[in-house]
């Protein structure tokens, strides 16, 4: 595949301060790290729950190049558009008596009806928020749960495997469970990591449902840089946790899982003599689970990916005995 390579219109970055975020590009939004998670009624500044633990980054921002933002806010909800992309948040009470999975049913049916309603049939990138994901409800842990309402979910839409978006879900400090996504016009290209086995076909061990999602997602548009959205990556070899609970091991893991995937992706795109495009990352997230393990999990990230804007924020990772996690964006260039 040869590519022209232009400057991508869709941008992701951290701010530091509020005159900062207000001099990006065209925001679609801006996702505060703040300590509780909270429907931002009327605002394009959406609450997080995630609290940074390094350095004075405020937030992140989704931002276009030159094009106008046609934006909305429903009870629950916020959405602004381009003419390629939708970026589409939702809201639901933690405190809801019908439980997570249902919850979670109700929140992703309305997420595809918006997408498809509003001609942005495709998911690329879902992000999900939600308190004490490791703990019990009803005699299930609530992980698990909220993977039983998205696949229910997804069943009825008849959303295939090979479309499910790649995505991440983290537990935050508390308030509202929050689920966003980025959907376009374009059917993106989902990846799996060779090293592991794909999240929908983990064993009845891990839960009634299996997680819905793809490892990475490559979106294509005219004219732009294809970007990859990669999922939340962790110490999993196959589908089991490598290293529980050993921090250092888990970190090591946890890169070389991103290496892989991402020669694997470069692969798919070799051009005619073998040459492979480059993976030049964009932004990098890392969830950290014990706050005292920062300073080592920051120096291996610093030193894997020197000069890449990088936010580590307090999280719960879905299984109790990983303790970080990282996504990111990638841009392919030839």
């Amino acid at each position: 595949m040869d590519m022209v390579v232009n400057p991508v219109a869709l941008k992701c970055g951290y701010y530091n301060s509020l005159a900062e975020q207000a001099a990006s590009s065209t925001p679609l939004a801006n996702f505060r790290l703040d300590a509780r998670c909270a429907n931002n009624k009327g605002s394009e500044s959406l609450s997080t729950g995630l609290l940074p633990l390094d350095g004075s980054i405020l937030g992140e921002v989704f931002a276009v190049d030159a094009s106008p933002v046609t934006r909305g806010y429903g009870a629950h909800s916020y959405w602004a558009e381009t003419d390629q992309y939708l970026l589409l948040a939702l809201w639901a009470d933690e405190q809801d008596a019908a439980g997570l999975a249902a919850t979670t049913e109700r929140l992703y049916r309305e997420l595809l009806e918006q997408t498809r309603v509003r001609a942005y049939p495709h998911l690329v990138r879902v992000w999900n928020y939600f308190a004490d994901i490791n703990g019990e409800e009803q005699g299930l842990e609530r992980y698990r749960q909220f993977c039983l309402g998205r696949f229910d979910a997804f069943a009825a839409a008849e959303i295939a495997e090979n479309q499910f978006p790649s995505a991440c879900a983290l537990g935050h400090r508390g308030g509202d469970l929050l689920i966003y996504a980025l959907a376009s016009k374009t059917a993106p290209h989902h990846f799996e990591n060779p090293r592991q086995a794909s999240a929908y076909h983990y064993p009845a061990e891990y839960g009634p449902r299996s997680p819905s999602f793809a490892r990475a997602s490559l979106l294509s548009l005219p004219g732009q840089a294809p970007k990859l959205f990669v999922s939340g990556t962790a110490s999993v070899v196959g589908f089991v946790t490598l290293h529980p609970y050993q921090l250092t091991e888990q970190i090591t893991v946890t890169l070389e899982n991103l290496d892989l995937l991402l020669a694997h992706v470069a692969q798919q795109y070799a051009n005619k003599a073998g040459n492979l495009p480059q993976l030049v990352a964009e932004v990098l997230k890392v969830y950290v689970r014990n706050a005292g393990d920062l300073a080592e999990i920051k120096q291996r990230i610093e030193q894997a990916y020197p000069q890449v804007p990088v936010v580590y924020v307090a999280a719960d990772i879905c299984r109790a005995d990983l303790l970080l996690e990282i996504d990111g964006i990638w841009n392919l260039s030839a």
